[in-house]
């Protein structure tokens, strides 16, 4: 007989398994091994592979009982998995909470036998040992992850004369990026005891201004101040015929990383973060006379 346990709705992926939503646990198991509440387990190592970090239980523990690759001897219980590998939860204590006594993390099994259900419920797993020589994941590979995860974000169009408003042939157009996206970003990633965090930091803006030609300004642009009408700007562009053009603006980043538990640390190069885009009406400029007062 089964019992059902129901866990917060997260959706986890570790060693293949998703989890989500409802949870089943067992019943008739009076150490709680398959709870998603209460089972713990303390001990035993972990060691990395492929970038997933696995834990071998105790050898004494009920843990290792269910790792045998055989069912144990006897009448067979429905409920009892057995063939069971172990692997640490991506960021589980982020997602679902520390599930016992800590430093400690989310474990999921995954396993053959009657007694299997999909998805297995994690485990809460403290007092692990790093197994010495097991690191076998690079850590600018596991930088290059966090790298992916940085999240850069698209620049934000200013011009003068502003968008929606026509730009004239043979006048500078003002080009800038709002200031607000102009700051460097973050993100880490944990492979086994290696933490790396990968920073990105703005360095250019490239325009393709739509007639075939592009611009590069180093740093956002200088916003248009019309206190100051004297002012000028390292940005900016003159189209020479009038039309409709699509102007884009695209931010690189400059990315390094470095590493926490394990030595590293360096670039990861230049990255474009995604593109913008606005569409601008060019018009000749005309001058108008008026004639002077009392002129005939």
């Amino acid at each position: 007989m089964r019992s059902w346990l129901v866990i917060p709705a997260v959706v986890l992926v570790a060693a293949g398994t998703i989890l989500i939503g409802v949870e089943p646990a067992w019943a008739g198991d009076p150490n709680g091994q398959y709870s998603y509440s209460n089972a713990q387990a303390s001990g035993g190592q972990l060691s990395v592979q492929a970038g997933v970090t696995e834990w071998t239980p105790p050898a004494s523990s009920s843990w290792a009982a269910s790792a045998r690759p055989d069912p144990p001897p006897g009448k067979v219980n429905p409920n009892q998995p057995y063939g069971c590998t172990y692997a640490a939860v991506p960021q589980g204590q982020a997602l679902l909470g520390a599930g016992g006594p800590t430093p400690g993390q989310w474990i999921v099994p995954t396993c053959a036998g009657p007694g299997v259900i999909n998805p297995m419920p994690p485990f809460w797993v403290t007092g692990a040992k790093l197994a010495a020589a097991t690191i076998q994941v690079a850590p600018v590979v596991v930088a290059e992850q966090a790298a992916k995860t940085l999240g850069l974000t698209s620049a934000v169009i200013e011009m003068a004369p502003p968008d929606g408003h026509p730009q004239l042939v043979n006048v500078a157009t003002w080009l800038w990026v709002n200031p607000t996206t102009w700051h460097p970003v973050t993100a880490t990633a944990t492979a086994g005891p290696v933490t790396t965090t990968a920073t990105a930091t703005p360095t250019k803006v490239i325009w393709d201004m739509g007639d075939g030609s592009t611009v590069t300004c180093v740093g956002p642009g200088t916003p248009y101040d019309p206190s100051a009408p004297n002012a000028t700007s390292t940005c900016s562009y003159t189209w020479s015929t009038a039309g409709t053009y699509t102007v884009t603006a695209t931010i690189y980043w400059s990315v390094t990383w470095s590493a926490a538990g394990a030595a590293g640390g360096g670039t990861l190069g230049v990255q474009a973060g995604p593109a913008s885009r606005v569409t601008v009406q060019v018009v000749q400029s005309e001058a108008i006379n008026t004639p002077s007062s009392g002129g005939s």
